[in-house]
């Protein structure tokens, strides 16, 4: 997988960060940073959920997923480890510096994006404690498992090699 630059994570953080942005301008706004459809896509999916995994730890104790789910072209659930995805890591250390410093409501405005926060909040307003928990990673529709596999190999490749 080709490394993303932190500068292109930064800049498609401060877009999901912003007040009163809706959906639509968010989409066409890290488009035009990143030049790609399916980088665009991980710009704005990947932060929100990098950001409820550094904030979970600070409402409770909880055991943090390594992996999420994407699906396959052929409709299966694949198993990924997060250390596939290069705007995941860029992303929890720009949301572990921005929760400890004065860019809490820019923090906050991603973190709420995020599917796994909206998980653990529906599980907290049916009465359910999260002490000890172990959580899942999120399963993300958007982005194809195939993006962080690497492209098989022709069946005459792999049978002369």
């Amino acid at each position: 997988m080709p490394t993303v630059p932190p500068e292109l994570v930064a800049q498609a953080v401060a877009v999901l960060g912003t007040d009163g942005i809706t959906d639509t301008e968010i989409e066409s706004n890290v488009l035009a940073l990143a030049q790609d459809s399916m980088l665009a896509r991980r710009l704005v999916d990947w932060p929100p959920e990098a950001f409820a995994l550094v904030l979970l730890p600070h409402i409770a104790k909880v055991n943090l997923p390594t992996t999420f789910r994407a699906r396959s072209k052929s409709g299966d659930w694949i198993e990924l480890s997060f250390q596939l995805e290069p705007i995941f890591q860029a992303a929890v250390r720009l949301g572990m510096d921005m929760y400890h410093s004065e860019q809490r409501s820019t923090f906050g405005n991603i973190a709420l994006r995020s599917s796994t926060l909206a998980a653990v909040n529906e599980a907290l307003n049916q009465g359910s404690s999260l002490e000890g928990a172990t959580l899942s990673g999120p399963a993300l529709a958007g982005i194809p498992a195939e993006v962080y596999m690497p492209p098989a190999k022709p069946l005459w490749r792999q049978l002369f090699q």
